[in-house]
């Protein structure tokens, strides 16, 4: 997030800056944390869905961008371990937004996970 820049602004400007597409009807699913215990640093995350609206996509310089279904993207081993478990629920949209945290030993190597229901 840039100085004084809302969540939602924020998600849209990214998306934009990284995929070259517009936005729409923004929703927050999740807010989790995690500590990572070799780096002794914890993140924060906001995990939203959102609709397309316009733009064509644009190259990445870092890799490629490729549609994925939820199977694929569970299946990823880069893949956050956390998001595992969290993924289902956010894509579910009859379920509530959640709040979590989650605790690394060190890199993906998942030690604890809490979700919170509201």
């Amino acid at each position: 997030m840039e100085f004084n820049e809302g969540l939602y602004a924020c998600a849209r400007r990214e998306v934009m800056e990284e995929t070259g597409l517009k936005v729409k009807n923004l929703r927050v699913r999740a807010i989790g944390n995690a500590y990572i215990g070799d780096l002794k640093e914890e993140f924060f995350f906001h995990l939203l869905l959102a609709d397309y609206d316009s733009g064509t996509l644009k190259p990445n310089g870092d890799g490629e961008f490729v549609w994925l279904t939820q199977e694929e993207i569970l299946q990823k081993d880069s893949l956050l371990a956390e998001l595992k478990t969290v993924l289902p629920i956010l894509l579910d949209e009859t379920k509530p937004p959640v709040s979590y945290s989650a605790e690394y030993e060190y890199g993906n190597k998942l030690l604890s996970l809490t979700i919170e229901q509201p």
